[in-house]
């Protein structure tokens, strides 16, 4: 009985060590007999020698269900792994490391790689008129060729292939630079999707934050003056066989997050500036123009109020009443023009440009003052006594201009406002005559002053 237990326990034995050894592989599963980092040494670069692929293509070939989402991730891995391997055999003689993600396409054949711009999209900007500056973020699109990204659709069964680190592949690094004084400006680019095809045929998504100091020449024509800013784009890396190209499509606005925030913004459609001489560049400008229609009403009102009330005092006949009311319209505009000044004066900043409603209160003030002095001066020579006429050839012309503009011309007001005038009258029968004369003349040179203020109103405010 013993012999027989003796001879029963090895084969016992050997038998649990099978069915455990079967287990353990049963567990254990596919496993891949090269490491990955094997393939970036191109010793193992077929999908043959790695287990779990050659599992994933026999699942292909074999079964017409689809794959689950593991099973989809894990053959985009052994996709990449693969190609990855293929770069790597390809180049093995150059001892690259990672030859797929550290060099550019056409390393060898030195060729240029075009990067395709094709979209832009804003979301958001931020403009500091204290400093005439700007910040933008959105995002763009970029493709290029890349033919170590090619793989065989019949095999794979995949004509995507979605990139989840930019690091995998190689890709283009963009700066940004201001084409005007070429300062840095703390840029930031982030790649957030990559993807490719079977044709190699490579895409990302590039957020981007960019800053710039924008021209200001046009602030004359506050509030409807336009900031013109300017951004432009170059590699950073690999620049010798780099070259831009953009597919012609405008700035675009992103509807979902993009605030105008009272700014109408307009886009120029970017434009590469390539030169076999110098580093390849892309540009495109933003112009945002003012659209606040209360800012145009705060200073519309107030220049309009002021331009009427400078026009009515020739109505009111008596050269000395226009006086008067000409002095209380110059007080009117000066304490516009410091209003004004105020609020205009925070956006000033350095620009040697006035504003167009500046400007013409400056210029409503010196007509404004030579029409007083010259009131002053004709009334003070009406006040004058002659014991001689006038010529007749001036008695005429005044008397026409009189009748012509009668409106202007208020006959007896002169003599009852101005003291002992009627009896100065009286006592010289000329003194009429002259008074006429001097009526006329203050009426012409007053139509001159009042025509030149609308010509200029009409040229600055509207």
């Amino acid at each position: 009985m013993i012999k027989v237990l003796l001879l029963i326990i090895p084969f016992s034995a050997f038998a649990l060590g099978q069915e455990q050894n079967q287990a353990g592989t049963a567990v254990a599963g596919p496993h891949i007999v090269n490491s990955p980092n094997a393939l970036f040494q191109a010793r193992a670069t077929g999908s043959v020698q790695l287990d779990p692929c050659q599992y994933m293509l026999q699942q292909l070939n074999q079964t017409s269900r689809d794959l689950m989402q593991h099973e989809v991730n894990t053959l985009e891995q052994c996709l990449y792994y693969y190609l990855a391997g293929e770069s790597a055999k390809k180049l093995a003689k150059l001892n690259i490391p990672h030859a797929i993600a550290s060099i550019p396409p056409n390393y060898l054949s030195q060729q240029p790689v075009t990067i395709n711009f094709a979209q832009f999209t804003l979301q958001h900007f931020e403009l500091n008129e204290h400093l005439k500056d700007i910040s933008i973020h959105g995002y763009l699109e970029l493709s290029w060729h890349d033919d170590r990204l090619m793989w065989n659709q019949d095999t794979w069964k995949k004509n995507k292939l979605v990139v989840h680190s930019f690091h995998h592949i190689w890709v283009p690094l963009l700066g940004s630079q201001n084409p005007e004084n070429h300062l840095k400006n703390g840029d930031a680019f982030e790649i957030r999707k990559v993807e490719t095809t079977n044709q190699g045929n490579v895409s990302a998504k590039v957020a981007f934050s960019l800053r710039t100091f924008c021209d200001d020449t046009d602030f004359e024509n506050y509030p409807n003056d336009v900031y013109k800013c300017c951004f432009s784009f170059e590699p950073q890396q690999d620049r010798e066989v780099i070259q831009f190209t953009s597919s012609g499509l405008p700035i675009f606005t992103d509807p979902k997050n993009f605030r105008d925030y009272g700014w109408g913004v307009s886009g120029t459609v970017p434009e590469s500036f390539d030169d076999p001489s110098e580093i390849a560049q892309l540009g495109f400008c933003l112009n945002l123009k003012r659209a606040h229609s209360s800012l145009k009403i705060e200073l519309a009102i107030p220049l309009f109020i002021t331009t009427a009330l400078f026009l009515l005092p020739p109505l009111f006949g008596s050269v000395k009443i226009q006086i008067y009311l000409k002095m209380f319209v110059m007080g009117l505009q000066f304490m516009t023009l410091l209003i004004f000044s105020t609020r205009i004066a925070p956006f000033l900043s350095s620009t040697a440009s006035t504003p167009k409603p500046m400007r013409f209160l400056e210029i409503a003030l010196v007509f404004n003052l030579i029409s007083i002095t010259t009131s002053i001066i004709i009334f003070c020579c009406m006040q004058v006594k002659r014991t001689l006429p006038p010529w007749g050839r001036v008695t005429q012309f005044a008397n026409f201009i009189n009748g012509f503009l009668g409106v202007l011309n208020i006959s007896g007001v002169e003599e009852y406002n101005l003291d002992k005038y009627d009896e100065q009258v009286s006592q010289n029968s000329y003194q009429k005559d002259w008074a006429n004369v001097f009526r006329a003349a203050h009426a012409v040179l007053m139509g001159t002053i009042s025509a030149i203020v609308i010509f200029v109103y009409i040229v600055y405010c509207l």
